[in-house]
């Protein structure tokens, strides 16, 4: 079995290799349902969030547009929020801690390095939550003739890191500050992550933290 999915992987690579295409623009709804159906990687460069003054996104704007409303992070050691980690005993377990904190005390606290906090909900956040009013009328909508199933808000430091994991629907991701560095694997190569379950813990916050 492991030779012939070997072989499947060499002959997709042979057929596709590493290319990606990279457009100097925003395309056209026919030309972005086009991208859609070929399931290939695609760099968009100077495509904005339609409806959205994302160069105005500070810090202290996404903070008053969360209000006073708690937000859901995944607080770590190392960054690896939902990661596969060593545990005490030897054994690989899935580990998390999700917190829910206000938006400046969550400012503080990943200030702090003590730990790192990565707001990475995954449940179509910008709907749910309601800090912003949202654009419907978008490239997506066009193509597509329908809103997207989800838009979500991420927001890391250099320490954040996502896990590897495998999405069942296209994902289109605009980086609105910093930087996001993508490692992507074609379908054929799934059989070499050795998928498995693992036991499930979380982290707990020591009651007394040093400065």
């Amino acid at each position: 079995m492991e030779r012939a999915l070997k072989w499947i992987a060499a002959e997709y690579h042979d057929l596709n290799g590493t290319h990606y295409d990279t457009l100097e623009g925003p395309p056209s709804s026919l030309d972005f349902s086009r991208l859609v159906h070929v399931a290939r990687p695609v760099v968009i460069k100077n495509c904005s969030l339609p409806g959205y003054d994302t160069a105005s996104w500070t810090n202290e704007f996404l903070i008053q547009q969360m209000g006073d409303r708690n937000i859901s992070v995944a607080a770590t050691p190392n960054g690896h929020a939902d990661a596969v980690t060593l545990g005490p005993d030897g054994r690989l377990i899935l580990v998390e801690l999700v917190l829910r904190l206000d938006p400046s005390d969550a400012r503080e606290t990943s200030s702090s390095g003590r730990e790192v906090l990565y707001l990475q909900s995954q449940n179509g956040n910008m709907y749910t939550s309601r800090y912003f009013d949202l654009n419907e009328d978008s490239l997506v909508s066009e193509a597509i003739d329908k809103p997207p199933d989800a838009v979500n808000l991420w927001i890391g430091n250099e320490r954040s890191v996502t896990s590897i994991h495998s999405d069942p629907y296209e994902n289109i991701y605009t980086v609105v500050r910093g930087a996001k560095h993508f490692t992507l694997l074609p379908p054929t190569e799934g059989w070499c992550m050795k998928e498995r379950l693992y036991p499930h813990a979380a982290y707990i916050r020591s009651p007394t933290r040093p400065n």
